[in-house]
């Protein structure tokens, strides 16, 4: 086999199997596009974000098995109504909100979202805006952790520190 054939039997290879490791994105890229529609904004991309998230398709720490971030750094969006109505319009219906917290004094909106997916997973859509910065986060994890996390919150957090 030449080395050609070995490459793009190797793209081929690693093409399918992230594939594999990317989840239905459940309103992710809906929300994601709805804001830089709405705005006229871009989201900062990570190099090699890919890589990150086939990795914790395979390593799985602590349950969590996808995760994607868009994050409009310096945007200065001063419409948090109208963003915060963008999310929940473009979530997509399987996500229910869990958390919504808004500060008028200083322009903070936080939205939380989560769409349990079968009985072993849960996907959370997290929404979190101040007047410079934008960030957007979908995470699956497995509904054991969520549950912990819901259940025993400090020691989720003991955990991280």
């Amino acid at each position: 086999m030449t080395n050609r054939r070995r490459i793009l039997l190797f793209v081929a290879l690693m093409s399918i199997l992230t594939l594999g490791a990317t989840p239905a994105r459940a309103g992710f890229d809906d929300v994601v596009r709805a804001v830089e529609s709405r705005y006229h904004v871009h989201h900062t991309g990570i190099p090699f974000f890919g890589l990150v998230r086939f990795a914790l398709w395979v390593a799985q720490p602590d349950g969590v098995s996808d995760l994607q971030l868009a994050t409009f750094e310096h945007a200065h969006i001063d419409d948090e109504r109208g963003l915060a109505e963008i999310v929940s319009r473009n979530a997509g219906e399987e996500f229910r909100p869990i958390v919504r917290t808004r500060s008028s004094r200083n322009g903070e909106v936080t939205q939380i979202y989560a769409h349990p997916m079968g009985k072993d997973r849960v996907a959370l859509l997290v929404f979190a805006h101040d007047r410079s910065e934008t960030t957007i986060v979908r995470v699956v994890m497995s509904m054991d952790k969520f549950e912990e996390a819901m259940n025993k919150p400090d020691s989720v957090m003991a955990s991280i520190r």
